[in-house]
């Protein structure tokens, strides 16, 4: 019986594995994108972004189908987010205005694993065992683009409940990003005071910030274009910017920002990569208007992007 059982799986199509495994890393992603949300949790983790390294401090409650965290940088300028459901604050004293003012994408999103279902067909979706973050067992994930035009992840998932310990943003094996937990309390009750406000006074600046979920939710602008794109990644497709300038696309995953402007105003001519972010300026041959491409992808994806831009003729 064993020798026949092992013959019939020695037949069995390489892909009939392949498919399960997929199927099993996807249904991991689906538990991550529900721990991300529903599951009350506290700790910090570190975010390493190029040359920036930050630690923060997190508190995430759901109660009631309600959403409440907040977010505390305990390194560099000072800064707290603080977020119900899809509504988010960042407060930070006036001379921090320089703070970048964005929330994290990618795995930090519940949608991440949504998105990253609906554009299955532009990556390859595996289990890669075990391995312990924060003295918690975790499941490791891998999602690796099919082609060159975008980046990979590797996740490290709560064993026991889903929730996102690891996640490194990868290029061609090389970690660009990286946010990890170094210590989380997963089911606990959260003290009050750790979901409000703690920075205050005259000298306090806070403004709305739009969540990941917001911008890809916003309609594509109805003002007729002056310069369209020719050519996106595949899956890439246009939503709206948060303020109402440029182009912006997504393939819910990665963020490609455009913008032209009259070359009086631009960077020069420029390209830098910092972490997983690159930014490209240049002139465009033939006018007065300078293209600059902001996005997570790479440099190569980029330069083609903006190679492909033209005017609208009306």
């Amino acid at each position: 019986m064993f020798k026949r059982l092992a013959f019939t799986l020695l037949l069995m199509p390489l892909s009939v594995f392949a498919d399960d495994e997929q199927t099993q890393a996807v249904a991991w992603l689906e538990k991550m994108g529900d721990a991300l949300r529903e599951e009350t949790y506290s700790g910090t983790f570190i975010y390493m972004r190029g040359a920036r390294f930050d630690t923060i401090q997190v508190a995430h409650q759901f109660k009631d189908d309600e959403v409440v965290e907040r977010m505390t940088n305990l390194s560099g300028a000072e800064r707290e987010i603080i977020r119900h459901n899809d509504h988010a604050v960042c407060l930070h004293p006036d001379d921090n205005s320089v703070v970048p003012h964005a929330l994290p994408r990618g795995p930090f999103t519940h949608s991440f694993n949504r998105n990253l279902v609906e554009n299955h067909s532009n990556y390859d979706i595996g289990l890669h065992g075990t391995g312990r973050i924060a003295n918690r067992r975790a499941i490791r994930i891998s999602i690796s683009p099919k082609n060159s035009d975008r980046y990979g992840y590797r996740l490290w998932l709560d064993e026991e409940t889903g929730l996102l310990l690891r996640s490194n943003l990868v290029n061609n094996g090389r970690v660009l990003e990286l946010f990890q937990f170094t210590d989380v309390n997963i089911g606990d009750d959260i003290a009050p005071e750790l979901l409000t406000a703690s920075i205050s006074g005259e000298n306090v600046f806070e403004h709305e910030l739009l969540t990941p979920q917001n911008v890809v939710a916003q309609a594509a602008a109805q003002q007729p274009p002056s310069w369209r794109v020719n050519w996106m990644p595949r899956g890439f497709r246009q939503v709206s910017a948060p303020d109402g300038g440029g182009m912006v696309f997504t393939d819910g995953v990665a963020t490609l920002s455009v913008f032209v402007e009259k070359r009086g105003n631009s960077l020069g001519d420029v390209q830098t990569i910092v972490g997983g972010t690159v930014v490209l300026s240049r002139p465009i041959k033939g006018s007065s208007e300078q293209i600059t491409v902001v996005g997570e992808v790479p440099l190569d994806t980029a330069k083609r992007v903006a190679e492909s831009v033209e005017p609208v003729i009306y």
